[in-house]
C-alpha cells in the first residue's frame, strides 16, 4: 500500500512539472518581469544596435609629435550576424589642437617673414597677429567583433576594423593687413589646409553592458593604424549607448 501512494505522489509530481514547462513561455517575458535576471536574452542572432558615443584621441608617433590629445563624436551600428558575432560599422571625428611649441616656432618664422617684406617696402608695416591650428581626424571603418558572453549584460569583445581614415591639418596665420606675395608662398609650405586620405587597420577590444532590453553602454579601446608616408597613428577610446532596434515596446 505504502509503494502504490509513493508511486501516486511521483505521478502527481511528473504530471506538474510537465503542464510547468508546457507553460513556460520565456521569450513572453519582458524587461520588466521580475525573474528577467534568469531568461534574459536567450538570442542575439538578428539582432541591430545603433549608437553614438564621445571619444579621446591620443595621437601617436610623427602623427602625434605636434599634436595634442584630441576630442570628438561618432556613430556606430552593430548587426549580430550569429550570437558571437557582429558584422557593424562606425564613423568618428576627434579634434585636436596644435602644440603650442610648434605655434610658436612657425609664429618665429612668420615674423621674420614679415619683417623681410617690410625690408622689401617699407610702407608695408605688415606684422602677425597669431598662429593658429588644428588637426582633425576622421576614421570610418567596417568591424567585424566576436563576443565572448553574448548572453550575459556584461559582454565583452574584440574587433578588428578595416577603414578609410582622413586627416585634415589647417594652421592659419593672421596678420594685420593683406599679405603680399612672397608670405604667401611661404605660407602655403608651412600653413594653410592639408588634407590626406588613407587605408589602414583597427585593431580594439571593448564591452557593451546592459541596462535593459532596449538600452546598453558601449565602451571599447582602438588602435588606429593608418597606412600613409609618414607613418600615422591614434589610440581612442570611446564610450556610448547603443540601441535595440529589434526591441518591440
Amino acid at each position: 500500500m505504502k509503494k502504490q501512494f509513493f508511486l501516486f505522489i511521483v505521478a502527481l509530481l511528473i504530471i506538474n512539472t510537465s503542464q510547468a514547462q508546457m507553460n513556460y513561455s520565456p521569450y513572453e517575458l519582458n524587461i520588466n518581469t521580475p525573474n528577467e535576471g534568469t531568461v534574459y536574452k536567450k538570442y542575439m542572432l538578428g539582432k541591430t544596435f545603433l549608437g553614438a558615443n564621445f571619444g579621446l584621441s591620443i595621437p601617436i608617433g610623427s602623427y602625434g609629435s605636434n599634436i595634442n590629445l584630441g576630442m570628438g563624436l561618432g556613430l556606430q551600428a552593430k548587426y549580430f550576424i550569429s550570437d558571437h558575432f557582429v558584422f557593424g560599422a562606425s564613423f568618428n571625428f576627434y579634434r585636436s589642437s596644435i602644440k603650442d611649441a610648434y605655434l610658436s616656432n612657425l609664429d618665429t618664422m612668420f615674423v621674420r617673414v614679415a619683417d623681410y617684406e617690410n625690408s622689401l617696402d617699407d610702407s608695408l608695416h605688415l606684422s602677425v597677429l597669431s598662429v593658429d591650428g588644428a588637426s582633425t581626424l576622421y576614421p570610418f571603418t567596417l568591424n567585424l567583433e566576436y563576443y565572448f558572453s553574448p548572453m550575459q549584460r556584461f559582454k565583452p569583445y574584440v574587433g578588428l576594423g578595416l577603414g578609410f581614415y582622413v586627416i585634415n591639418h589647417n594652421i592659419e596665420i593672421t596678420t594685420n593687413k593683406d599679405k603680399p606675395q612672397g608670405f604667401r608662398d611661404e605660407e602655403a609650405l608651412f600653413a594653410g589646409s592639408a588634407l590626406t586620405s588613407n587605408f589602414g587597420l583597427t585593431p580594439y577590444a571593448g564591452f557593451m553592458l546592459d541596462f535593459n532590453e532596449l538600452m546598453s553602454a558601449n565602451f571599447d579601446i582602438k588602435y588606429n593604424m593608418i597606412f600613409s608616408k609618414p607613418y600615422s597613428s591614434s589610440l581612442t577610446f570611446n564610450f556610448g549607448l547603443m540601441f535595440n532596434l529589434a526591441y518591440k515596446y
